[in-house]
C-alpha cells in the first residue's frame, strides 16, 4: 500500500429527502442530517485510498471529529473532500472540508484504520 500525504478523495451528493434529519428521526427538520453528512465524510476518506489496498485489505472508519457548520436544504449539491494528512502505521487521518453551493458546511478530521478483511470480519463474528 502506497499511501501518500496529500492524497484526496471526494464525495458529491444531491441532498434528497432520505438524507434529512427528518428521515433519521428528527421530525420536521428537512435539511441534511449530521449522521448523513458524517457518512459523506467517511466515503470521501475511503475514496482517497480505495484503489491502493493490497489484496485482502480494506479500511474502516473509527473516529470522526466534525463540525456541522450550516444547514443544507434538500436539492442542494454537497461536495466533501478528504485530504490524507497523517499516516501512522495502518492509521490514516484525513482533514475534512465540505461545501454546498452557498457555503462551507463541514470541517474536521476523519480517521480510518487499514485492516485485513478476513481477520476483521472473523473478529466481528465473535472469533476474537
Amino acid at each position: 500500500m502506497h499511501f501518500q500525504i496529500g492524497m484526496t478523495g471526494v464525495h458529491t451528493t444531491a441532498v434528497g429527502p432520505e438524507h434529512t434529519a427528518h428521515a433519521v428521526g428528527n421530525p420536521g427538520v428537512e435539511v441534511l442530517s449530521t449522521p448523513m453528512l458524517t457518512l459523506f465524510c467517511e466515503i470521501a476518506g475511503h475514496n482517497a485510498i480505495f484503489d491502493l489496498y493490497e489484496k485482502g485489505y480494506t479500511s474502516v472508519g473509527f473516529h470522526n471529529d466534525l463540525y456541522h457548520l450550516a444547514a443544507t436544504p434538500v436539492g442542494s449539491i454537497v461536495t466533501v473532500t478528504a485530504t490524507l494528512s497523517t499516516i501512522e502505521n495502518r492509521r490514516l487521518t484525513f482533514t475534512i472540508d465540505g461545501h454546498d453551493e452557498e457555503q462551507q458546511i463541514v470541517k474536521g478530521v476523519h480517521e480510518r484504520s487499514v485492516v485485513r478483511l478476513d481477520k476483521f470480519l472473523a473478529e466481528a463474528r465473535g472469533g476474537r
